[in-house]
This record gives structure tokens, C-alpha cells and sequence, in this order.
């Protein structure tokens, strides 16, 4: 029997299912704004589709069981969904809502995005203007770092699956301490 030497099923699937937790999320919050005065509803839907947290979430878990399953990686499961826990949270905090007012009448305001998103002179100070583009900013610098974060372990994933049944085939004691050298010469590095 051939060894896995290919993650992409891990991450199509994971990636799928997260699509789909993020349509039926979409389709929940949309349909809860059904007033006459609710006119925003399609922007809503289209702007909190730009926002890949649910894709990215589902990728960082797919890349952490595919270290488990494909390398042979004793990972705990709290580490494996710590940082999509971590990064979904962050998400979640972002627009500063507490639970009690997730069902209010601008459910836009969860993705800091006003009505008028375009309309930069919405009686705010230059200053307020700077600190509400500057957590904007941030935030994308945060999901930027993520999605590079997964194309990298990714990629590196795959070249350890490929060595792991080529170089180390038939010998999982040296794949593992080949392993664990790398991981303990960047922790030598970071220090």
C-alpha cells in the first residue's frame, strides 16, 4: 500500500466544509433582518463574504491533520484547532458587538463596515477616521500573515509527506528525528 504523500484532500475537504458552515452562517444572519427598512441585506451578504475567516480556519486545522495523519506527527486535537479557535475568535471580537446585540439592525457593524462605507465624511474626526482605518488595515495585515502562514506549511507539509516515502521509506525513526532536529534548530534561531 502506497503511503499519502498528497494533502489536498485534507485541505479541499476542510476547505469545503467551512464554505459551506460560512454559507449557512451567511444565510442565518441575512434572513434574521426581514423589515421593510432592512434595505442593506445584499450588501451585507456580499461584503461578509470577502472576509476568508472561515477558509482560513478551516485550513490551518486541515495543515495541522495533515501533520498528524500524513507525517506521523503526535499532535494533541487542543493544538490542532487552538489557532482556528484563536483566529475565529479574533473575528468574532472584531466588531466589538456584545453576544446580546449580535441580532441588531445593522448587522454590518460586525464587519466594521458602515452603510457608507464609501462616504469617508461621515461626521468623524480625521483623527477617528485614522483610528477606524487603522484597525481596518490591521486586520487585513492579520488574515494576510494567516493565509501565508498556510501557503507555507502547506508547501512544507508536502515536501516532509514526499521525503517521509522516498528518502526515509521503511525508516520512521530517522524520519522522526530528522524531524525534530529541524524543529529544534529554529527554535535555536528564534532565540
Amino acid at each position: 500500500e502506497d503511503q499519502v504523500t498528497n494533502i489536498n484532500a485534507y485541505v479541499s475537504q476542510m476547505v469545503a466544509a467551512s464554505i459551506g458552515i460560512k454559507l449557512a452562517d451567511s444565510v442565518k444572519r441575512t434572513m434574521m433582518y426581514t423589515k421593510k427598512g432592512d434595505v442593506n441585506k445584499k450588501f451585507y451578504a456580499m461584503m461578509r463574504g470577502f472576509y476568508p475567516v472561515h477558509e482560513l480556519c478551516g485550513t490551518m486545522t486541515a495543515l495541522e491533520l495533515a501533520k498528524r495523519n500524513v507525517l506521523g506527527l503526535d499532535i494533541p486535537v487542543w493544538r490542532m484547532i487552538f489557532p482556528a479557535v484563536f483566529i475565529h475568535g479574533m473575528a468574532n471580537l472584531k466588531g466589538m458587538k456584545p453576544l446580546f446585540k449580535w441580532n441588531s439592525k445593522t448587522p454590518w457593524t460586525e464587519l466594521q463596515i458602515s452603510q457608507s462605507w464609501w462616504n469617508l465624511a461621515d461626521d468623524s474626526t480625521l483623527s477617528q477616521m485614522f483610528t477606524k482605518g487603522f484597525a481596518k488595515f490591521m486586520w487585513f495585515v492579520i488574515l494576510g500573515r494567516v493565509f501565508g502562514y498556510c501557503v507555507k506549511n502547506y508547501y512544507m507539509i508536502t515536501r516532509k509527506a514526499v521525503k517521509r516515502t522516498t528518502i526515509f521509506a521503511g525508516k520512521n525513526a530517522a524520519f522522526s528525528a530528522e524531524i525534530k532536529a529541524t524543529d529544534a534548530l529554529k527554535k535555536s534561531k528564534k532565540d
